[in-house]
């Protein structure tokens, strides 16, 4: 049975989620520790995940960017339990990206194919933006810093929308019909 480019992408993806839902089961709450110690990644391929985050994840005038978070400790974790196939792509995926010269470049040329993948490395990209938002804006530096979740915090007052009041027009018809 021959894989069109789209399915191969989506099988990925699949394999990604997948990855990252036993994860969660087993917990993950030495991912962010300072003292984390690889369990898959090889050095270089870690320094490969942040120079490219880095770039796709600037800081910004919230956050410090996928710069202070630990995103290749993140991609790690979920690899390490990750399908065989999946670990392979990965490893394959960041050598490939390792010989960039010019990530900007890379990234660039990469992100111009982003809808219509026409090769590994086009698919790749998409796998790894995809673990990529996932593991920053499941850190501190993403989920408090720059999207600035307060979560489950108690509001002594809703303040609720501050805004002009809705009105109906004046040439609303409703889309069901009345019963006759």
């Amino acid at each position: 049975m021959m894989f069109s480019r789209r399915s191969a992408v989506q099988f990925a993806l699949a394999l990604w989620a997948k990855a990252e839902d036993q994860v969660h089961q087993h917990g993950v709450s030495t991912v962010s520790s300072t003292t984390y110690e690889p369990k898959f990644l090889k050095t270089g391929e870690i320094e490969t995940i942040k120079r490219f985050a880095e770039i796709m994840i600037p800081p910004s005038g919230r956050s410090q960017g996928a710069a202070a978070s630990p995103v290749a400790n993140y991609m790690d974790h979920t690899l390490a339990n990750a399908a065989p196939s999946l670990q392979r792509t990965w490893r394959t995926g960041l050598k490939q990206w390792s010989k960039a010269k010019s990530p900007d470049t890379t990234l660039a040329r990469l992100a111009a194919n982003e809808f219509a993948p026409k090769s590994k490395e086009d698919q790749f990209f998409i796998l790894f933006k995809s673990a990529l938002t996932a593991a920053f804006y499941t850190s501190e530096e993403g989920i408090l810093k720059e999207l600035g979740y307060q979560g489950m915090a108690f509001l002594r007052e809703f303040p609720g929308y501050q805004g002009e009041a809705f009105t109906t027009p004046s040439d609303y018809k409703p889309l069901l019909r009345t019963r006759s």
